[in-house]
């Protein structure tokens, strides 16, 4: 196992280095100067020339990447560009908001999603099947930010039954520990702030885990009714099991290898693609800075961020390697 882990660790080495070198290369080729971002349009020509100096921004493109991969080798990110604050200790205070959110939207749709295909599994071609599934479809076609303006116009605005943004209410103060504002709220034992937290996240997560929810229910039912056609399903029955034993503890077991790959995928692009939802709601995550990073020209912020994102989806996806491994034995590699 260890060996498989370490096999695996290395094949992601060019992967990393790839989206790196295309992320260096697509920030510098989009308009702008960062050093005219940070002194303003009427700021004179020696004044740019000097910051640029500072910035090593008027060095070789390849000495410039270079000095970066060195970096990231040394654990340094480097500094923004904008707030001249370390990259790391701006993605260590941002990166957590990101996963309590990714997370919190995944648990969402997982449970509701694989409950939904399985029910509309064992009751194929029925109202609620295709219920079920038209709800799935329709999940599926909603974009993300009208999906999430729509929830924030009906149950903030009209409603008043959920904040509108942010992750925890201006009048209550919480001490961070890990910057996950739900476990630190537990650490703490500060029950207002983690009521408050679990309120503030409830609307960006529908937001955000509609769209896996409703993928996950399809390839839940896909797999269910594939598995439900083998013989020693109809076995289990035979020798009269309760038809739930039959069905969650026989034919879902078996049908769970798709269900994770699926569950895997879409977390590794929750974490990664939550930059509408970050943005509408106003979620301090690292989504919602990677935007403003874009638009400050902040080279080495918008670098840092990419290579934390690709590093968690290649991390997540080694995750679910292992659990084939763990929920099916006869998978050896």
């Amino acid at each position: 196992m260890v060996q498989y882990i370490l096999h695996r660790l290395l094949t992601t080495i060019p992967t990393l280095l790839g989206i790196s070198f295309l992320v260096f290369l697509t920030m510098r080729a989009t308009p702008g100067d960062p050093a005219r971002v940070m002194l303003g349009e009427r700021a004179s020509e020696e004044a740019l020339t000097q910051l640029r100096r500072e910035l090593g921004l008027d060095r070789p493109w390849y000495i410039q990447y270079g000095r970066f991969l060195k970096g990231v080798l040394q654990g340094d990110l480097g500094r923004s560009i904008k707030t001249r604050e370390k990259i790391s200790v701006e993605l260590k205070n941002r990166f957590p908001a990101t996963v309590e959110l990714a997370v919190s939207s995944m648990v969402l749709a997982a449970t509701v999603g694989i409950l939904a295909g399985v029910i509309s599994s064992t009751r194929r071609y029925s109202l609620l099947d295709y219920s079920t599934m038209v709800g799935a479809l329709a999940g599926v076609s909603m974009p993300v930010f009208w999906l999430g303006l729509l929830l924030i116009l009906v149950f903030s605005v009209n409603l008043g039954w959920f904040p509108v943004s942010g992750r925890l209410s201006p009048q209550l103060s919480l001490r961070t520990i890990t910057h996950f504002y739900l476990l630190d709220s537990l650490l703490t034992w500060n029950l207002p702030a983690l009521k408050d937290a679990l309120w503030h996240l409830v609307l960006p997560a529908i937001a955000l885990g509609t769209i896996p929810m409703s993928i996950i229910a399809r390839m839940t039912r896909s797999s269910m009714l594939e598995v439900l056609r083998q013989e020693f399903i109809q076995t289990a029955y035979a020798k009269g099991l309760p038809e739930s034993r039959v069905v969650y503890k026989h034919a879902l077991c078996n049908a769970l290898i798709p269900i994770i790959t699926v569950i895997g995928l879409q977390l590794g692009l929750l974490l990664g693609g939550a930059i509408l939802t970050e943005t509408i709601f106003s979620w301090p995550g690292v989504g919602r800075w990677l935007v403003l990073a874009v638009q400050a020209r902040d080279f080495p912020a918008v670098q840092g961020g990419a290579m934390l994102l690709a590093t968690t989806f290649v991390l997540v996806n080694l995750l679910v390697d292992l659990l084939y491994r763990y929920v099916d034995p006869r998978i050896k590699g």
